[in-house]
């Protein structure tokens, strides 16, 4: 018997309100009608194929982590029933946070996104498209210097296995999409076969994209079944047999991967044969149909039901988990809809979650209770009014606890939400577990009791306020006025976000997220700089910032330096500002644990922004007490019990107890005092006697304090330099000279009546240099008492990064390196956002390879960038090298120079040839010949110039994005400009004759030896007589002798030998020179721009006789500026030589008006 599910009795009003409850669900779709009427676009699928295309590409690099969060989200789309129409409805669905809806917006925004233009382009990407090559194999062999595919063509009997062999052979067949006429014939042939080995009762079906009625499909999926597993083995063989299948991929009991052709098509394709048993037939056939969309909701539907859906069969789901196959008898896909209780859908109507529709219209609740639903189902009888949807889903342990869950995600935005927030308020409860510490404490039994005393006056909080020294205690509040502007009202959204992405996804991922994972993060990190961690979950950043931190403090063997960290760091502060990890100081203590007797907060950095400064003396008047940020290990100094106690800091409020130190570092016996300080060496110390084995300073005072031996002779060596007194409350002022007064060795520091980034900025570059021990910024304080608080004080702050109106300090996250069209690698510098005169900076010029090696510029160095007037930002000096130079990841050689780097394989790298074709067309002024469609034009195969040339129109069908309009005005308009262009044109676009040649020195060449690319002169003669013309340099001459034949073999590959006898061009030239009036004004006079390029004015520069220069020199005829209110140093040089200064409107106005 077929069990369906029952519905009784005619809805009544009261029940059809019920029923529309039941029909919220995200898996039922229904548009009102006031949004039909809109003429808004859907961005559904655009949005689902986007996520789809990151999940594949991250699949494909070997972050499965990654491709199952895109995966997750673009399911999550697919469940919703609604059109969405703004990024903004995105908004707190599970599996999408921030960084998801940062790329929607991005995509949305701009139609593609750079992450997956970069992912597409990637080599490892590329090769990853032969079958049997995955994203480790694709890896290795990049590695091995195989980037393209013909490479790996010229390589495969050396590094690939058979499989791959034969993917590799049928690359371009199995990329082509397969037309539906084509499969119509597989099918035929297909079924004929199959009826020659079938047995009865056993059937056949190809689905996919095919049975869905689509015009073309990626591969043929075929699915069959048979009470006899033999008839599958069988219709293989028989297949082999004849010829139709070339190759087997793979073959077993239920599944064989093939290689087959047909002899109608030029084409070999890609065929999957799945056998399945009569039972799953159904299921197996509804499953591999799809669409994908379709199958997220109608599984979704089936969970809301209390099943779980799947290619084999329908189980009942209890407390989440399977408990056993629904006995139904199912022969059709009708038969499963029909359960399910859903309207059968056509195969061809199974776009997405929209075509999923109820049976009935209106669904009552209270039916569903009347009557079981086959022999698993058990449902109650309806509950009392007003419960509604919650009616049935009580009784139903498994489905009650869905309902919430679903709800939790789906409605952040409404009040239910915190209800539902608020059940982890019985985990806080675990805050008196802080309790449980002190008995922790029973370790060291002497001081946790004594030290709760301190604790205690802690609560004088609001004691301190009614005392004599009220005057002097400043109120709290006002701190937190600082504070409070810094999270916009949207922080509560991402913190939401951020704790549904941990609670869903971090046990799943803590089991990837070995040490071993991390430590390849942390490395990637190190090579790669931030353009890696750009690319990490917040729960991969949290890890590595944990496991950083962990190695730092208790193992004594930091994985980062202090800047690296502070990259990371900072790049989570930014992005996840609620993270909880952000807060956590130090690292949990792994031995001699013990509760400090009192908190240990760190210090806040100050923004690198001219602003942050002044917005912070707005709310902290002064005096100031400025001390040495000192980069040891931070420690504890307590004599108030019985006996003194020294601690190190640990996570601030757990820490380790290092008392039996204490006799090996001189200090000061004075009872009831608690001091803070830092354990360090002095920088002679370290130099002399400790350099050769050690690392840094402080990874060698690390290893003394955690070490299980005592090393005497080094112990002799380490200094506690005091720089806080926490007991008695006092000033910093008078902390500083009752530490003196007390003969603790003290941080040197001074009192200042006034703040500016300049006085920081000098105090720091002052003490960093002269003083004794390693410092890495300057503590500024506000010379008052406040109350002792958790976290990190308001009224302190750390000054790490030299900053001024011109000039500013930055951590280096990334060099980037970028081939120009003639091979040279450029450095292009990144660092963290700084903001100098009101221009946020994120990027300066590298210079060349020379500079980046020496000043060991790379990730975590700390360089000095001026900014002054209109020019870049350029390195004034180098601060804090890296332990290494950031060098180009490609190979690489050095000029005779040994200044600039050069790519030792050009024609190979990719961008290079990308460059010089981009370069040639966008010379040429062809229309829609950008650098988007060039990309497009290469990926399709069409590499170079000379084969985009000769491309027809059928070709450029093969181009991504390419319809019939694009395709007629790009064609036409590279013919006509081709046509149009003379011999110096081609030149100039080629690029065959390298750098320093422009169309300017050709015609300088041309005017005064035309035939000199034909000539059958030495190349000694062309290069004297070339030497001879003016303008034109040793150097010049040389690099244009040695291009003529690489320009000769060019004009060949392209079809244009005919340039070279188009004499015509030349006399052209000749002839527009003698009509030029040389009483005009404008004749032979130099012409600059600055920051402004006038269309017109370059256009007409020529006919008058005038050229366009570079540069600003004492022989400039006019300096045209965008605004006469602009200043740079070309204006400055303009005004010093009076040299006229004129706008395009006033140039034109005077020059051109009588053309």
């Amino acid at each position: 018997m077929e069990h369906q599910i029952p519905i009784n009795g005619k809805p009544s009003n009261k029940k059809t309100r019920k029923l529309r409850i039941v029909n919220k669900s995200p898996i039922v779709y229904t548009i009102p009608e006031s949004e039909k009427e809109k003429n808004v676009e859907r961005l559904n699928e655009k949005i689902i194929d986007m996520l789809t295309t990151l999940s594949t590409l991250m699949s494909k690099r070997g972050d499965f982590i990654k491709s199952r969060i895109y995966s997750r989200a673009s399911e999550t789309i697919m469940a919703m029933d609604i059109d969405i129409t703004e990024v903004s409805q995105l908004k707190g669905r599970p599996g999408i946070g921030p960084t998801i809806m940062e790329k929607v917006d991005e995509f949305i925004k701009t139609g593609t996104l750079s992450i997956i233009e970069r992912e597409r382009n990637r080599p490892e990407n590329i090769l990853s498209d032969v079958y049997g090559i995955g994203p480790k194999k694709a890896t290795e062999l990049v590695k091995q210097g195989i980037k393209t595919i013909d490479e790996l063509r010229e390589r495969q009997n050396e590094v690939l296995n058979d499989v791959q062999k034969v993917g590799l052979k049928y690359y371009e067949d199995i990329l082509e999409r397969i037309p539906r006429s084509e499969i119509d014939e597989y099918n035929d042939l297909f079924l004929g076969k199959f009826r020659k080995v079938a047995d009865e009762g056993s059937r056949y079906e190809i689905v996919g994209s095919y049975r869905r009625g689509l015009k073309a499909s990626g591969d043929i999926d075929v699915i069959i079944t048979s009470a006899n597993p033999k008839t599958f083995e069988n219709f293989i063989d028989l297949l082999i047999n004849s010829g139709t299948i070339l190759h087997v991929l793979s073959r077993g009991k239920t599944k064989c991967l093939v290689i087959a052709k047909i002899a109608s098509s030029k084409h070999a394709r890609r065929v999957d044969f799945l056998y399945t048993g009569p039972e799953e037939y159904p299921f197996s056939v509804l499953y591999f149909t799809g669409s994908k969309a379709f199958n997220t909701v109608m599984r979704g539907y089936a969970l809301k039901m209390g099943y779980s859906l799947n290619e084999h069969e329908i189980s009942k789901m209890i407390d989440k988990k399977k408990s056993g196959k629904v006995e139904h008898s199912f022969k059709s896909e009708k038969d499963i809809f029909d359960f399910l209780g859903l309207k059968y859908v056509e195969p061809v109507d199974r776009i997405d979650g929209r075509s999923i529709q109820p049976l009935v219209e209106h669904l009552n609740t209270a039916d569903l209770g009347e009557k079981p639903l086959g022999s698993m189902v058990d449902v109650p009888p309806p509950m009392p009014k007003k419960s509604k949807t919650l009616k049935i889903r009580e009784p139903k342990e498994p489905k009650v606890k869905k309902e919430p869950k679903t709800r939790k995600i789906r409605e952040p935005k409404p009040p239910k939400e915190p209800k539902p927030a608020k059940e982890p308020k019985p985990p806080k409860e675990p805050k008196p577990p802080k309790e449980p510490k002190p008995p922790k404490e029973p370790k060291p039994p002497k001081e946790p009791k004594p030290p709760k005393e301190p604790k205690v006056k802690k609560e004088p909080k609001t004691r301190k306020i009614r005392e004599p020294k009220e005057p002097r205690v400043k109120k709290e509040p006002k701190t937190r006025k600082l504070r409070e502007p810094k999270p916009p009202g949207i922080v509560k959204e991402k913190k939401k976000t951020n704790i549904k992405i941990i609670k869903e996804d971090i046990q799943e991922m803590d089991k990837l997220l070995t040490p071993q994972t991390v430590e390849t993060y942390i490395s990637n990190f190190k090579q790669n700089g931030i353009t890696f961690i750009e690319t990490l979950t917040e729960i991969e950043l949290t890890a590595i910032l944990r496991y950083a931190n962990d190695q730092y403090y208790n193992k004594s063997n930091p994985l980062l330096t202090d800047n690296e960290f502070d990259i990371i760091k900072e790049f989570i502060e930014r992005k996840y500002p609620q993270n909880t990890a952000l807060k956590e100081v130090g690292a949990p203590i792994t031995k001699n644990k013990v509760v400090l007797p009192y908190n240990m907060p760190s210090m806040d950095k100050i923004k690198p922004d001219t602003q942050s400064l002044f917005n912070w003396i707005k709310t902290y008047k002064g005096p100031y007490c400025l001390s040495c940020k000192l980069d040891g290990v931070s420690g504890m100094y307590n004599t108030e019990g019985a006996e003194p106690k020294l601690y190190t800091r640990g996570d601030g409020k757990v820490g380790q107890d290092i008392t039996h130190l204490i006799p090996y570092l001189n200090l000061p016996t004075e009872r009831g005092i608690v001091v803070r300080g830092e354990f360090i060496l002095q920088k002679s110390t370290f130099e002399t006697k400790y350099k050769s084995s050690f690392a840094n300073p402080r990874n060698l005072t690390s290893g003394m304090i955690n070490s299980k031996t005592i090393d005497k002779s080094r112990l002799k060596d380490l200094h506690f330099v005091a720089y806080e007194i926490i007991q008695p409350r006092l000033k910093p002022s008078e902390q500083m000279n009752k530490l003196i007064e007390l003969r603790f060795e003290t941080v040197k520091h001074k009192m200042v009546p006034a703040l500016t980034n300049e006085l920081l900025s000098e105090t720091l570059l002052d003490w960093r240099s002269s003083y004794e021990y390693e410092i890495d910024g300057v503590i500024v304080s506000d010379d008052a008492i406040y109350p002792r608080i958790e976290g990190n004080p308001e009224y302190a702050f750390a000054f790490k990064m030299v900053i001024s109106d011109q000039l500013a300090e930055a951590k280096v996250v990334d060099v980037i390196w970028t081939p120009s069209k003639t091979g040279y690698l450029k450095p292009r510098v990144r660092i963290e956002p700084v903001s100098l005169g009101g221009v946020t900076i994120e990027y300066a010029t590298g210079f060349n390879g020379k500079f980046i090696q020496d000043n060991k510029i790379g990730i975590g160095a700390v360089i000095q960038i001026i900014r002054s007037g209109d020019v870049i930002p350029y390195i004034k000096a180098v601060s804090m090298p890296a332990e290494n130079a950031k060098m180009p990841d490609v190979p690489y050689i050095w000029t005779d120079t040994n200044v600039d780097i050069l790519l030792e394989n050009q024609q190979a790298d990719e961008t290079v040839r990308e460059k010089i074709v981009t370069a040639f067309f966008t010379e040429l002024k062809v229309d829609g010949l950008s650098g988007g469609n060039v990309r497009r034009i290469i990926a399709a195969g069409f590499d170079s110039i000379s084969k985009i040339l000769h491309m027809t129109k059928v070709d450029f069908e093969k181009v991504e994005g390419f319809k019939e309009k694009m395709i007629e005005k790009v064609y036409t308009s590279i013919h006509d400009k081709i046509k149009g262009a003379t011999l110096i044109d081609i030149m100039s676009a080629s690029g065959s004759f390298g750098r320093g040649l422009s169309g300017k020195k050709f015609k300088l060449i041309m005017d005064v030896y035309p035939d000199i690319i034909t000539s059958s002169d030495s190349e000694d003669e062309k290069i004297r007589l070339l030497k001879s013309v003016k303008g034109i340099g040793e150097e010049n001459a040389r690099g244009f002798v040695n291009g003529i034949p690489v320009f000769l073999s060019f004009l060949h590959e392209c079809g244009l030998d005919e340039k070279l006898s188009m004499e015509s061009e030349i006399v052209h030239d000749t002839d527009s020179g003698k009509n030029i009036d040389v009483e005009n004004p404008l004749y032979n006079k130099k012409i600059v721009m600055t920051k402004i390029r006038d269309k017109e004015i370059i256009e007409k520069l020529p006919n008058y006789g005038a050229t366009l220069e570079d540069s600003i020199k004492k022989d400039t005829f006019v300096l045209i500026v965008k605004s006469k209110d602009d200043s740079s140093n070309k204006t400055k040089f303009a005004e010093e030589n009076k040299i006229q200064i004129m706008t395009p409107d006033e140039f034109k106005s005077k020059y051109f008006s009588t053309v």
